[in-house]
C-alpha cells in the first residue's frame, strides 16, 4: 500500500517522480512502469518527514520576512524588524536566542571578517590574457560611435535594465574615449598601445577600488573605466541597446561592417562580457562594479537567449555571491559616498528581483532569500538626485514621504525597483509553497500569501496603482506591467493549488482571464502609441503565454466534458475571440531575435491548434483522459503534459491539428 500527501494525494512511484509524469500509485507495479519495461525499479519511498518554515513549528507566511519601507534618510537603520512571529513562534524565536546566541554571534562576526576579500596574491595574467584583452578593447573602438548610441537606446528604452543611469553610462563612454585617444596619438604602433593598455586594465583591475566618501561620481567612473568590470560592463549595455533597437536597418545604413541583424552583435557582446567577467576571476576582489556588470550580463542573457538559458542561472550565483558580500559589509559603508552606497541598494533589489524572476520561471528554488541578505529599499530618487551635490539631494530627499516615496507623482526607476522587491517577497514565499515537498494546510497558507499580496497592492501611492478602467496616461506603460506582476501573484498560487491540491481552478481561469484582457489592452495601448513593441513583447511573452495556456486548456477540457465550471467564470465565447487575437499578436510583438521567440511560437502553435480542434465539428477524440492537474501546466518552461496512456499532449493536437486545418479558423 502506497503512502499519500497531507493533502490525500496518492505518492508517485520513484521512476514516475524522476521522469515527471503522472503516476497511478497502483501496488505492486504502476501502469506506466509496467508499459516502459520498468517493473523491477518501481518502488515508493515513504512521505519525508522534512519540515519548511511553513510547517506548523515554524513562521507563517505572515510571519516570514517582508520588505519594510525605506527610510528617508539614507543613512538610518532600513527595514528592522523584518518578522512577526505568533506565540508558537516567539517560544521557537526565545530557544534559539538563549541556547545558540553567544556560539553564533561569535561565528557571525568571524564570517563577516572573512567577507572583506582584498586578495593580496591575485593571479597574474599570461600573454594569451593580454592579446585578447587587447582584441576586445579593438573590437570596443572599432564601432565606439555606435555603441555610444546603442548604449543610450538600452537606457532609454528599458532604464529597470540598467542599474546605472544616463549620466554615468556617458561618463564611461566619455572615459574610454580620452583613453584611446591618448592611444591613437601613435597611429603607427597602435597595436602595441593597446597591448600595454591591456596590461595596464589588468594591473589596475587587481588593485582594491579605493573609494573616499568625498569622491565624486565622475572620478569613481573614470576609475573603473580603466578595470575590465568597467569594459564589462560596457560591453553589456552595448548589448542590450541592440536588442532593443527598433531600427537596425538605418545602423547597417550608415555603419560599415555591421552585423546583419542585431542579435549577432548582441551574442558578440555576451562573449565579451563573459571573458571581462574571466578577467575579473583573476582578481578575487569583490566590489560594486562587479555586481553590475554581473547584473547587466544576466540581463543580456535573457535577452539574447531568453530565461530558460543555464548560463543567466549559473552567473546568477556570482552575483548572488557579490551581493550578499556587499550588503553585509557594514563598516565600508560608512567610507562610501552615497550615490554609490544608493547604487549599492539598487544593485541588491535589482538581483534580489531577477532572482525571483527565473527561479519562477525555472521552477527553482531562489538564490538570494530575504532571510539572509540585507535588502534595502533605495530611496525614490532619480539619477540626477542621487548623483547631484549635497543641498539639491538633502532637498530632493526632504520631499520624499516618511516611507521613501516620492511625493510628485513621478514613476521613475527607484519606484520599479521599490516594488520588485515588494513584489519579489511575494514571490519567494510562493516559490516556497510550491517547491516544497510538505507543505501542511496549503489552502490556508495560500490565501494568506495572496491577502499580503492583495494588502502590498493597495499600500502603494495611488499614483502607482493602475487599473483597467484608467484613462490612458504617459506612465501606462510602465503602470500596466506593475499591475500584471500583482496579478500574476494571484495566478501563481491558484497555480500551486491546482497542482498540489486539485483544487482552485475556477480562481486560475478567472485570473487568466483578467491577465489576458489587461496584455491585450496593453498592445492596443503600444500599437496606438507606435512606440515600439519590446515592453509589450516582453509582457505578452512572461504573463500572456501561461494565461492564454490556461484558458487554452480549459477550452479543451470542457470540449472533453472534463470542466464542471458554470458560465459565469468562464465566458467561452470571449475567451476564442481574445485568445484568438492574441496568438494573432505573437506573431510580431515578440521579434524573432528576442530570446522568448521559440517558447512564444511554440505556444501560439498550441493555442491555434487547440482553437482549430475546439471549432472542428466531430474532431478526432483523445487518446485519453486529460490529467486533473492539467491546468497547472507551466507554458514557458517546457513542461510537457502527458495523457494516462502515456501520449504528449501538446505533440497529438499539433499533429492532428495538422491534418485538420484545411477550412478551420486558421
Amino acid at each position: 500500500m502506497t503512502s499519500s500527501r497531507r493533502n490525500g494525494q496518492a505518492l508517485p512511484c520513484e521512476p514516475c517522480r524522476k521522469a515527471k509524469i503522472r503516476c497511478d500509485s497502483a501496488t505492486p507495479t504502476c501502469q506506466n512502469c509496467v508499459r516502459r519495461g520498468k517493473g523491477d525499479s518501481c518502488v515508493y519511498t515513504p512521505v519525508p518527514a522534512s519540515r519548511t518554515w511553513y510547517s506548523d513549528n515554524a513562521p507563517s507566511p505572515t510571519a516570514s520576512p517582508r520588505p519594510q519601507t525605506a527610510q528617508p534618510r539614507p543613512d538610518s537603520a532600513a527595514l528592522q524588524n523584518r518578522a512577526s512571529f505568533n506565540a508558537g513562534d516567539d517560544k521557537l524565536s526565545f530557544d534559539f536566542a538563549t541556547n545558540n546566541s553567544a556560539t553564533f554571534s561569535d561565528i557571525g562576526d568571524q564570517f563577516k571578517r572573512s567577507l572583506v576579500i582584498d586578495a593580496p596574491s591575485a593571479a597574474r595574467p599570461d600573454t594569451k590574457q593580454i592579446q585578447l584583452g587587447a582584441r576586445l578593447l579593438t573590437m570596443l573602438f572599432e564601432h565606439f560611435a555606435l555603441y555610444e548610441r546603442l548604449s543610450e537606446t538600452a537606457v532609454e528604452v528599458w532604464p529597470e535594465g540598467c542599474v546605472l543611469g544616463h549620466r554615468l553610462v556617458s561618463g564611461m563612454f566619455e572615459a574610454l574615449e580620452d583613453l584611446h585617444g591618448a592611444l591613437a596619438a601613435d597611429a603607427k604602433d597602435l597595436q602595441s598601445s593597446l597591448l600595454r593598455w591591456s596590461q595596464k586594465i589588468f594591473d589596475d583591475s587587481a588593485k582594491p577600488l579605493a573609494v573616499q566618501p568625498t569622491m565624486s561620481p565622475e572620478d569613481y567612473i573614470r576609475r573603473i573605466s580603466g578595470r575590465w568590470e568597467g569594459i564589462g560592463l560596457v560591453f553589456t549595455i552595448v548589448g542590450q541597446g541592440a536588442m532593443l533597437e527598433r531600427d537596425w536597418r538605418s545602423i547597417r545604413s550608415s555603419e560599415a561592417n555591421v552585423p546583419r541583424d542585431q542579435k549577432s552583435l548582441a551574442a558578440q557582446a555576451v562573449s565579451a562580457s563573459d571573458t571581462c567577467l574571466q578577467f575579473c576571476d583573476l582578481s578575487t576582489a569583490v566590489n560594486d562594479p562587479l555586481g553590475w556588470l554581473l547584473f547587466q550580463h544576466i540581463h543580456l542573457l535573457t535577452l539574447v537567449c531568453g530565461e530558460n538559458d543555464p548560463r543567466a542561472w549559473r552567473r546568477l550565483a556570482d552575483l548572488s555571491t557579490t551581493v550578499f558580500t556587499l550588503s553585509h559589509n557594514a563598516p565600508e559603508e560608512k567610507r562610501i559616498p552615497f550615490f554609490l552606497l544608493e547604487l549599492r541598494k539598487r544593485l541588491v533589489a535589482g538581483a534580489y528581483s531577477i532572482d525571483k524572476q527565473l527561479a519562477t520561471f525555472l521552477g527553482r528554488p531562489p538564490q538570494i532569500s530575504w532571510r539572509y541578505y540585507d535588502v534595502q529599499f533605495p530611496l525614490d530618487l532619480s539619477y540626477e538626485e542621487i548623483l547631484a551635490e549635497p543641498k539639491v539631494r538633502e532637498a530632493a530627499i526632504s520631499l520624499l514621504d516618511k516611507t521613501g516615496w516620492n511625493t510628485q507623482g513621478i514613476v521613475g526607476q527607484a519606484a520599479w525597483m521599490r516594488i520588485a522587491l515588494l513584489i519579489g517577497s511575494t514571490r519567494e514565499q510562493i516559490l516556497e509553497l510550491s517547491l516544497s515537498r510538505r507543505i501542511e494546510e496549503l489552502p490556508r497558507k495560500v490565501q494568506e500569501v495572496s491577502q499580503q499580496s492583495h494588502k502590498t497592492w493597495n499600500d502603494l501611492p495611488g499614483f502607482l496603482r493602475w487599473r483597467p478602467s484608467d484613462p490612458d496616461t504617459n506612465d501606462s506603460s510602465v503602470l500596466v506591467p506593475l499591475y500584471l506582476n500583482f496579478l500574476y501573484n494571484d495566478f501563481l498560487l491558484y497555480r500551486v493549488l491546482v497542482r498540489r491540491a486539485q483544487s482552485g481552478s475556477e480562481g486560475l481561469v478567472s485570473v487568466s482571464q483578467n491577465i489576458l484582457s489587461t496584455i491585450l489592452e496593453l498592445i492596443g495601448k503600444e500599437i496606438g502609441s507606435r512606440t515600439g513593441t519590446y515592453n509589450v513583447g516582453y509582457n505578452a511573452a512572461s504573463f500572456g503565454v501561461p494565461a492564454a495556456g490556461v484558458l487554452a486548456i480549459e477550452l479543451l477540457c470542457q470540449a472533453e466534458s472534463q470542466s464542471q465550471l458554470p458560465a459565469t467564470v468562464f465566458r467561452r465565447s470571449e475567451v476564442i475571440q481574445k485568445l484568438t487575437v492574441f496568438a494573432s499578436h505573437l506573431q510580431y510583438v515578440v521579434r524573432p531575435h528576442d530570446g522568448m521567440y521559440e517558447v512564444c511560437q511554440r505556444a501560439r502553435r498550441v493555442i491555434s491548434s487547440i482553437l482549430d480542434r475546439i471549432l472542428t465539428v466531430n474532431p478526432p477524440a483523445l487518446p485519453a483522459t486529460l490529467p486533473p492537474d492539467v491546468l497547472a501546466t507551466n507554458w514557458l518552461n517546457g513542461e510537457i503534459v502527458v495523457l494516462d496512456d502515456g501520449t504528449d499532449l501538446f505533440r497529438w493536437i499539433d499533429g492532428s491539428s495538422d491534418t485538420s486545418r484545411r477550412g478551420s479558423w486558421a
